[in-house]
């Protein structure tokens, strides 16, 4: 955790997803600093402590890159507190870290689980005699939960 300085991104891995998150530049009580993002469990953003936000999964320093300075990262960041309207397609913790950077609002998790969802379906249309709505499921769910794990982030080499 040493390396990791404020305005960076960081990600949680919680097998089925990872969670992104801005680090801040405030320092909790445990001397671990708070992390701002986008949560499912609030609908919107929150500055949480470490521990909160990452509810003790492994956490890595993602690579990414942003022509903002820290201040500017933070500064998006925190707009967004108690605004943001989280959804999992649009507007998920991948969209809030990159539109804090600047970067293109985007999140490879959604474009890997669409790419597998059609696949599955493709794929089960292609290699199933007659196929049935159950099919069609299994092929959508199995090969999108397959894209979102090709979708890794990429963690950051020192």
């Amino acid at each position: 955790m040493q390396s990791i300085k404020a305005g960076d991104i960081v990600v949680s891995d919680f097998d089925l997803y990872e969670h992104y998150s801005v680090v801040s530049d405030e320092i909790s009580t445990d001397g671990k600093p708070l992390l701002i993002s986008a949560t499912q469990r609030h609908g919107t953003v929150k500055e949480e402590t470490w521990d909160v936000a990452t509810q003790g999964k492994d956490t890595f320093l993602a690579n990414k890159q942003s022509n903002l300075s820290v201040a500017e990262i933070l500064n998006n960041a925190r707009s967004q507190i108690d605004k943001w309207h989280y959804s999992v397609i649009s507007s998920n913790c991948e969209h809030f870290s990159n539109w804090c950077l600047g970067l293109k609002v985007s999140s490879t998790q959604i474009v890997g689980a669409s790419v597998g969802a059609v696949g599955g379906a493709l794929l089960v249309k292609c290699c199933v005699e007659d196929p049935k709505p159950l099919d069609y499921l299994f092929g959508v769910v199995t090969l999108g939960f397959l894209g979102v794990s090709c979708s890794k982030a990429q963690p950051k080499l020192s």
